[in-house]
């Protein structure tokens, strides 16, 4: 009866502790980092970044994020719009060349279920860092062909471009001050 007892608390301890947390790596051809600004208070300019990568820890079983860090290249940029793109790059927005990296670091996961969540983390952009919260939507997991294991998720979310100095000298009226952050990803274990 001890060894039993024994056991069943040692698997509950190891489930909790993530030590079933797997290592994933993008699979960028599923990917999508993509947001949303308001443009004169009457449209959307949406627009996704094209270059990438991701450590990402999940765990199956538990349902849950372990870590996530991402590095984007601002360069990358893509709004459809090749002058609007080189000209983001420039100091009065991304300062690209000084700050050629946007990043996302996840501080902690709280679970709601098995589907949804909190990802608390600091990202940051053109030198400036701010805590911000991704609502997560865990899409599941698949075998590929192979036998390992692929995770589906999004990641959305409202930062303020004023909280970031991002392009200071454009007024709300010409670019709205919120910009939404939409994130869908699929990643196969490495």
């Amino acid at each position: 009866m001890k060894k039993i007892f024994l056991s069943s608390f040692l698997a509950a301890s190891l489930l909790s502790s993530g030590l079933f947390a797997k290592e994933y790596v993008l699979d960028k051809t599923h990917t999508d980092v993509g947001f949303k600004i308001k443009h004169l208070q009457i449209s959307n300019v949406k627009g996704n970044f094209k270059d990438y990568d991701a450590v990402i820890d999940y765990d199956p079983q538990s349902a849950e994020f372990k870590k996530l860090e991402a590095n984007i290249k601002v360069s990358s940029i893509n709004t459809e719009n090749k002058n609007r793109d080189d000209h983001l790059q420039k100091n009065d927005f991304f300062k690209a060349q000084q700050f050629p990296q946007i990043t996302f670091a996840m501080k902690n996961y709280q679970k709601i279920s098995n589907e949804k969540g909190k990802m608390n983390g600091t990202l940051t952009i053109a030198g400036v860092s701010k805590d911000i919260v991704l609502d997560t939507e865990i899409g599941g997991t698949a075998k590929t062909k192979d036998g390992k294991e692929k995770v589906g998720f999004s990641l959305s979310g409202q930062i303020k471009r004023s909280d970031f100095n991002f392009a200071p000298e454009s007024s709300t009226v010409t670019l709205g001050d919120e910009v939404n952050l939409d994130i869908e990803v699929e990643a196969n274990e490495k």
